[in-house]
């Protein structure tokens, strides 16, 4: 947990977390984020250190057209066929991943899909202008709409009962303190609260049956010795009050458990 203050973009939160768990060796290697923090910036530099962010892309694409994931495409972004199929006449790599592929206007002028491709017309050729950031983004946004994608997203809402859990058990949004280091002191203190809960649900969770019947016979032997207790207890005060009133010697009681 890291407590910032509220001017600051929780976007550059990422990559400092993700340091502060390489430290201390707890690094995942996929990281479920909401859409803010799976900027393509982010997914990058997670990327180079050994994390997968599973984030929806920021933005709405456009309806009724052909995004660049439409496209066929190497491994390093660049273009090779469009959706119908045709190679680039020629392709062009910048030095600041800006591209550019041209298509053969004899195809393009023909093709059903010209109301939708983001290909204009140029003097000789169709032509197509991109950067790689671009393709990356639009190769995200498509990959949301698979089943891949949708059965490990879905496990991103399990986080929002923890922070419910926090709110209610711990009243971390009412705090009586005020200053940033006393709010980061008392918030934190709240987190290890919250995970020593969790913590001892999943345990009662992985207990064993056996482990499950020992306590249970643990819990019933300490009954038995509580009610024991508290019977030789009464009947002890009751031999005192006959032996009071009626002169004779004390007997004492003995029962065998």
């Amino acid at each position: 947990m890291e407590v910032e203050s509220a001017c600051i973009g929780d976007v550059h939160a990422v990559i400092p977390a993700l340091d502060s768990t390489k430290e201390r060796e707890l690094a995942p290697t996929e990281l479920l984020a909401d859409s803010l923090y799976g900027s393509d910036d982010n997914c990058e530099r997670a990327q180079e250190m050994g994390v997968d962010v599973i984030s929806p892309a920021m933005g709405t694409p456009k309806e009724n057209t052909l995004s660049l994931s439409d496209f066929q495409q190497s491994e390093k972004g660049i273009i090779t066929a469009c959706p119908q199929g045709h190679a680039p006449v020629k392709i062009r790599t910048g030095k600041k991943q800006k591209h550019g592929v041209a298509f053969s206007s004899e195809h393009c002028n023909v093709c059903p899909c010209t109301d939708q491709c983001p290909v204009k017309a140029g003097k000789k050729n169709h032509y197509l202008h991109y950067d790689l950031k671009t393709m990356r983004i639009a190769n995200r946004r498509a990959m949301e709409y698979s089943s891949e994608f949708k059965d490990k997203y879905r496990w991103r809402s399990g986080i929002e009962a923890t922070f419910s859990e926090m709110d209610k058990k711990t009243g971390v949004k009412r705090l009586r303190v005020r200053g940033l280091p006393a709010v980061a002191y008392s918030a934190r203190l709240k987190a290890i609260a919250i995970n020593l809960f969790r913590a001892t649900a999943v345990r009662k969770a992985l207990c064993l049956p056996g482990e499950i019947l020992a306590a249970a016979k643990s819990g019933i032997r300490y009954t038995i010795f509580v009610f024991k207790e508290q019977f030789l207890n009464r009947m002890g005060q009751l031999a005192n009050i006959f032996t009071s009133a009626t002169g004779q010697p004390r007997y004492e009681i003995k029962i065998a458990a």
